[in-house]
């Protein structure tokens, strides 16, 4: 009997595990939003309730992403996609920029950590429940632990652009550098993933090249924005 009740507890779990993520993803978001209460000027409670919505947006991005990729097929309703959290993302960031009349490049920067967490979270939830899988080694059994990887490469996004924007460095280019290297990342993951597609190249590998072209355009835009006000800035000293 004690087997039995274990067994339906891990049942229960599994069958729950992605709210479990998403609540561990909003703990993440609270504590770290809380760290910049000060620069954002928002209360505790506008910290929790910003970061509900981040992780509550975010669901409903990847998951309206999956019926757009599917043209609309209603029977994906239940799916996601992390693209649709690259492409609908920055609209909830810039209306939080509206409501807390913080420059975009600020509000980007902070809310990308977040993001980067929440995404890793939902990419554990596709190991707990099977998905997403690799191909095929060929001559094994084994696939290519494509969904290990890509939690590896979230986990360093992590480290390298949280201590960037713990350090005031970002500048606005925390969310593009995000674009640029999650494209190149998942283009060339997506040749290792399983596909309902009936060819090696998916409708991923278009939104990951979408995803790099756009961020490296934002980039450089903003690069040559900062160029040009130091310039401004040494003749005016001058």
């Amino acid at each position: 009997e004690r087997l039995q009740e274990m067994s339906e507890i891990i049942s229960w779990l599994t069958e729950h595990s992605l709210w479990f993520l998403l609540a561990a993803g909003t703990v993440f978001s609270i504590c770290w939003l809380m760290h910049f209460r000060d620069e954002l000027e928002i209360s505790p409670v506008k910290v929790v309730l910003f970061s509900i919505l981040h992780t509550l947006y975010g669901v409903l991005t990847v998951k309206v992403f999956a019926v757009i990729e599917t043209g609309f097929d209603m029977d994906s309703a239940g799916s996601m996609s992390l693209f649709g959290a690259v492409a609908f993302m920055p609209a909830g960031y810039f209306l939080v920029s509206a409501v807390t009349k913080k420059k975009p490049s600020k509000v980007f920067d902070i809310f990308t950590i977040c993001l980067l967490f929440t995404l890793m979270c939902a990419r554990i939830n596709c190991i707990i429940s099977g998905c997403c899988t690799g191909r095929l080694i060929a001559g094994t059994q084994f696939h290519y632990p494509t969904r290990e990887i890509e939690i590896a490469f979230y986990i360093v996004m992590l480290v390298a652009l949280g201590r960037k924007v713990l350090n005031r460095e970002g500048k606005g280019a925390i969310y593009p550098i995000y674009m640029i290297a999650y494209g190149i990342f998942r283009f060339i993951e997506e040749w290792f993933r399983t596909s309902s597609g009936m060819y090696m190249f998916h409708k991923a590998h278009i939104w990951a090249l979408l995803s790099l072209i756009i961020g490296l355009s934002i980039y450089f835009e903003i690069r040559t924005k900062q160029n040009k006000t130091r310039r401004k800035n040494k003749e005016s000293t001058k």
